[in-house]
């Protein structure tokens, strides 16, 4: 059943607020319905589909007005349709525009529960909310996801990071932000590098040219990291 309203119904799609000021006429065909009840399916089962697909539906159906098909507003449609509050519907809507802010930037890991997400809604859209996600991950033990908890410990640690008011520390506040920021992919390259399965094909299947262009990405690496040197007094 549910596999028949996999994809989208043909010719529907989002409609705008403009496009529904008229009255919802009845005929046999209804397109703008198929989508209707198409996107209800994904928000009644959120069980059944993942966290960007429920939000999704949900903000078109709150965005289209799809609910006046059956309710005269928004919270009528969370309350009586989907049995959650408007925040509740509203903080699943911004949940699932986060997990695709960590899609987009091509995240390892991709947040699938609200708890995950919510506590990432403290820092501003984009590199903040995806470097502090990225944190979480590189926090928790191998082979696990983070939880709420641990994203909530990233978020805090990120805050404590955040440029003061005396303009003058900027400089230094970028450096050690982007420092921070590069230990994360650095840490994933040292475990590739340490695994048995990367250092057997190094050994045996990796051809000269191979080998010599990780040793000169590797060389010229430490040789930036050499060159930043911070004297101390």
């Amino acid at each position: 059943m549910i596999d028949s309203v996999e994809h989208p119904p043909n010719g529907s799609g989002p409609v705008s607020v403009q496009e529904r000021s008229g009255p919802v006429t009845i005929g046999p065909v209804e397109p703008e319905k198929d989508w209707y009840e198409w996107n209800l399916i994904r928000c009644q089962d959120p069980t059944y589909f993942n966290l960007i697909e429920v939000g999704e539906s949900m903000r078109a159906i709150r965005d289209g007005e799809l609910f006046r098909a059956e309710y005269p507003t928004w919270a009528d449609f969370c309350r009586e349709k989907l049995k959650i509050s408007v925040h509740q519907a509203e903080r699943r809507i911004q949940s699932a525009e986060i997990a695709s802010e960590m899609v987009a930037a091509d995240c390892a890991h991709v947040p699938s529960s609200e708890s995950q997400c919510h506590p990432l809604t403290q820092l501003e859209p984009g590199f903040l909310r995806v470097y502090a996600w990225e944190l979480a991950c590189s926090l928790t033990p191998v082979g696990k996801t983070p939880v709420g908890v641990d994203v909530k410990r990233a978020v805090r640690l990120l805050e404590s990071w955040r440029l003061p008011i005396n303009e003058d520390k900027r400089a230094y506040f970028d450096f050690r932000k982007l420092l921070y920021a590069s230990r994360i992919p650095i840490k994933l390259a040292e475990g590739i590098s340490n695994s048995s399965r990367f250092q057997d094909w190094v050994k045996n299947d990796a051809s000269v040219t191979e080998r010599r262009l990780l040793k000169t990405l590797v060389e010229e690496l430490v040789h930036r990291l050499n060159s930043m040197d911070v004297i101390e007094r």
